[in-house]
């Protein structure tokens, strides 16, 4: 496709979305005025982004974008603006994908909900989340989907897309894999820390075979139930209960065991699955064991096992950095930055799961009673790109790799979303490379007062996002109107 045969397509798909029409019709140019209008007479909403460096996964290359509606039209050199195009001279910036998280909770007892979650996604540069379609009463998995979906165009900012979960893994969950991936929305979601994990062990077949058939992605929380039962209940037994004691009660051996478990699922059943929150380099040891050939298995980790060890854990605000799995060593924080690199781990989710500071520091919590999880979701991106890009651990592109294009990849989303390309949706973070910005918690759309990062001085920091063609933060400021955001439709998976 040439370029103005780019423009003329993305022109008439905004339009197609303006009135309702099919995608290839209803767009007019005025040549004489350079003006795009649609069917309506009204304009084409145009955007310029001028003279940025485009990073991608797989390269970086300096040009002009032009975004017409909700997609990129062309991106080449020395651009001509159209009549009323509003031009953003980006020099010296980094042009990049919007963010793609995969993993947030912005439901349930947490503070954050789909406006304020993707609130402080999109001050973050993260233009489409992953959250957790749960049901509520009486409902299955699909109804729950389907009131979560309602639920995007009246409160996020961000895009949104939703794993479903359902336990036990009966024979009638089975048979929704199909209905899952038929709504646009083929994942769900299997924690075996369930105590009655080992009693359904053939059900969880079941359930992976039917996912397999469907082109539904299965997410793994890998930490063996009957370790961690055991764990706790000697810890109890012995009076050792307050979190200080929170790493020993999920020791890294139930990671590693839970994970071996997982794999080996994938591996019998050949179903397409996604390792959540690994933690330890023993962990991804078992998760990319070679003995089982090419199996259809994406890994994540999460900020805090880049960031922290198990040291924060036993200071006064150790309560503060509780998540699960548990902090690790020096080591395994190592390993895992040499995974993010080299390509072991595929994707940097934050698992968002935000609290207070006064509900995580309560202290009537113990071993036995958590609220584990932080928030990060507005800092994800920066903090990345602080500490790895500018320090040398990653390049530019293997951090847009592993915080969008990866988990568009993943999650059926790709080419859609996760990369800056012409046709694709106009899904962008501008960051300015040499800004330097203290994190404050204060600062955090989110609905959680604190932040593991605060203080932080971090060099590189979003200066604005955009959304599906549409300017929504900018200045330090959320523009997005809360409504604005859409369910991110996803295509099966496909080996």
């Amino acid at each position: 496709m040439n370029r103005r045969d780019a423009i003329r397509a993305a022109t008439a798909a905004a339009a197609g979305l303006a009135t309702g029409t099919p995608p290839i019709l209803g767009a007019t140019v005025d040549q004489s005025a350079n003006h795009t209008t649609n069917l309506s007479g009204q304009p084409v909403p145009e955007i310029l982004l001028r003279g940025g460096q485009i990073i991608n996964a797989d390269g970086s290359r300096f040009a002009d974008i032009r975004i017409l509606g909700e997609r990129i039209a062309e991106i080449g050199p020395n651009l001509v603006a159209g009549l009323g195009t509003r031009v953003l001279d980006t020099t010296g910036h980094l042009v990049m994908p919007g963010g793609i998280d995969p993993h947030t909770h912005l439901q349930g007892s947490f503070v954050d909900d789909l406006t304020s979650g993707t609130s402080a996604a999109v001050a973050g540069g993260v233009t489409t989340v992953g959250t957790f379609a749960y049901s509520q009463g009486e409902e299955n998995a699909i109804e729950a989907m389907d009131r979560w979906l309602a639920e995007v165009p009246k409160k996020a900012i961000g895009d949104v897309f939703f794993h479903a979960s359902s336990w036990p893994p009966t024979s009638e969950f089975a048979d929704m894999m199909p209905e899952l991936a038929a709504r646009g929305q083929p994942s769900h979601k299997i924690f075996m820390t369930r105590s009655d994990y080992g009693e359904h062990r053939h059900e969880v077949i079941h359930v992976l075979e039917a996912a397999r058939d469907a082109g539904v992605v299965t997410l793994m929380h890998c930490e063996d139930s009957a370790i961690l039962d055991t764990t706790l209940a000697h810890l109890q037994a012995q009076g050792r209960t307050s979190l200080a004691y929170y790493a020993e009660s999920r020791p890294e051996l139930a990671e590693v065991i839970a994970t071996q478990d997982a794999v080996a699922l994938c591996a019998h059943t050949h179903a397409p699955m996604h390792l959540v929150h690994l933690s330890s380099s023993k962990t991804l040891d078992a998760a990319r064991n070679p003995s089982l050939g090419p199996i259809p298995l994406t890994i994540e980790t999460r900020p805090l096992y880049l960031y922290f060890t198990e040291e924060w854990l036993r200071g006064q605000d150790g309560p503060l950095y509780i998540g699960q799995p548990p902090l690790r060593t020096a080591k395994d924080v190592e390993v895992m930055w040499q995974g993010l690199d080299d390509g072991r781990i595929d994707i940097l989710a934050t698992d968002h799961a935000p609290w207070t500071r006064e509900q995580k520091m309560d202290p009537a919590l113990n071993v036995g009673r958590l609220r584990p999880g932080v928030s990060d979701l507005r800092f994800v991106r920066p903090v990345l790109f602080s500490e790895g890009v500018r320090k040398g651990r990653i390049s530019a592109e293997r951090y847009v790799e592993v915080t969008s294009t990866a988990a568009a990849k993943a999650f059926g989303l790709y080419p859609e979303r996760g990369v800056v390309r012409e046709g694709s949706l106009a899904d962008i973070m501008i960051l300015d490379p040499e800004l330097t910005h203290t994190v404050d918690a204060a600062d955090d759309p989110s609905n959680s007062d604190y932040t593991p990062f605060q203080g932080w001085a971090l060099t590189g920091w979003p200066v604005m996002t955009i959304r599906r063609g549409e300017i929504v933060y900018e200045n330090g400021q959320v523009k997005g109107q809360v409504g604005s955001g859409r369910p991110a439709i996803r295509q099966q998976w496909r080996s």
